[in-house]
């Protein structure tokens, strides 16, 4: 019976961080899966670049993205790698297919 005044708090504390930890991992794979799925042909309209100081010492960091508008009318963000951002100007359509997780120029 004592045992279970100690360690009664510490499996109920544990339990509940795994389900913390659970909870998020779902979330996660949920909005994986949703990008995936998406299939979308859109123009860019306009390109983005950001810096920021970084957090951790000297030095800044970077951020790409690309504004699309869908043919639907639907305007988005799209983070970019350099060389992606590089390669893509503005009127260039972008094409993501079902189950990609990228989009590529057409």
């Amino acid at each position: 019976m004592e045992k279970w005044i100690v360690f009664g708090p510490i499996i109920i504390m544990f339990g509940f961080m795994g389900l913390l930890v659970l909870g998020f991992l779902i979330l996660v794979t949920k909005l994986f899966l949703k990008g995936k799925a998406q299939a979308w042909v859109g123009e860019v309209i306009d390109k983005g670049h950001n810096v920021k100081d970084k957090d951790d010492g000297p030095g800044k960091e970077h951020f790409y993205h690309l504004k699309v508008q869908l043919e639907n009318g639907e305007i988005h963000n799209i983070p970019a790698t350099v060389q992606f951002y590089n390669e893509i100007k503005v009127g260039d359509k972008l094409k993501k297919e079902k189950g990609a997780l990228w989009p590529k120029k057409i």
